[in-house]
């Protein structure tokens, strides 16, 4: 049968409701942050360092210990995922990670100040002599590549680079959940056409590219003065390499439930999207290394998966951390004070 043909009416349903999903997600995007954020100014005002630091000290000391134990309960959610097999637990996990990248949307001369107060569970990485938030920078360096060339010919393409990368993440996602509805009408186990040909993933792409952009206009919130901005690629990194890890424990589910198809259709698609053959043999080399298999095959192991990862990414951003770079404001002034 091919599932192409006919039944339009169902097509066109979970079209619209993959369009109403993601339409949905856009303006979560980019209104309810700031409806959330002036709600929440009322309750926790700007506070000025440079003013007022002994009001910023103490209030700093009073959310350290809730800092600390959002943190733990985050990676504990993930991990238990993992392990109990239990996938929801693990995507909740990464929402929490990436939730406080919103917090930079309300720009303030206090990091916790309306909005900002979302950033309590990366307070253990701020709370050091050295700007630990930092430790996920190596994920900058797509958008220097892409943004660096421009700015030497003149031309600021920084924010434009950011809402791109935002809308293409909200195409391959709506796409992908279109695809992924329609498979499922047709009582497909194993969802292999349309965007599926090309992705074995697509939505959790399109969730990572969405979110890598949302991470860049984070970046590029203007600094007030006495603030600051450390950016957050940290927040994105732990919560896109959460999603992987649950998109590889999908796979070790769906090759026990569906082994000859979806054996078939896993020798096609990549898994996230194509790379050249020897970037994939650089990219799983850790795995190959440390579990002595080429992929995990147990919630065990794609818990070791996502710490040896994060561990690696994590110490490929030291020198960005130990050099305090970029100079001046950081990435929302990059590479403006790198010229001047």
């Amino acid at each position: 049968m091919n599932i192409l043909s006919g039944k339009h009416g169902t097509l066109a349903l979970v079209t619209l409701a993959a369009v109403v999903f993601t339409l949905a997600l856009t303006f979560a995007t980019l209104e309810l942050p700031l409806r959330l954020g002036s709600w929440l100014a009322g309750y926790f005002p700007d506070i000025n360092p440079a003013i007022e630091p002994d009001r910023v000290e103490e209030f700093v000391r009073q959310v350290r210990p809730l800092g600390y134990a959002c943190l733990a309960l985050i990676i504990v959610l993930i991990f238990a995922g993992f392990v109990t097999r239990k996938r929801n637990l693990s995507l909740l996990g990464s929402a929490a990670f990436f939730l406080p990248t919103f917090g930079y949307f309300f720009a303030s001369m206090f990091f916790l100040a309306g909005l900002g107060i979302v950033r309590v569970p990366f307070i253990p990485f701020w709370d050091s002599p050295v700007q630990l938030i930092k430790l996920g920078d190596i994920v900058y360096l797509p958008y220097m590549a892409t943004v660096y060339p421009f700015w030497l010919a003149g031309i600021d393409v920084r924010v434009a680079a950011a809402w791109v990368t935002v809308g293409l993440g909200l195409f391959i996602f709506i796409f992908g959940t279109i695809t992924w509805f329609y498979g499922k009408t047709q009582k497909l186990q194993t969802i292999n056409f349309w965007i599926y040909r090309y992705s074995r993933h697509p939505q959790y792409l399109g969730f990572i590219i969405w979110s890598y952009g949302v991470m860049l206009i984070a970046a590029q919130q203007p600094v007030v003065r006495g603030g600051e901005n450390p950016g957050a690629s940290l927040p994105w990194l732990l919560s896109s390499l959460a999603v992987i890890c649950v998109a590889l424990a999908e796979e070790i589910s769906m090759s026990k439930a569906d082994r000859e198809n979806y054996g078939k259709y896993r020798s096609g698609p990549p898994f996230l999207f194509q790379v050249p053959s020897w970037m994939t043999y650089v990219l799983t080399l850790p795995v190959r290394i440390f579990l002595g298999k080429p992929e995990p095959e147990t919630g065990r192991e794609v818990a070791a998966v996502f710490f040896i990862y994060a561990v690696i990414y994590m110490l490929l951003s030291l020198p960005f951390v130990l050099l305090n770079w970029p100079p001046g404001l950081g990435w929302s002034d990059w590479p403006a004070y790198v010229l001047n």
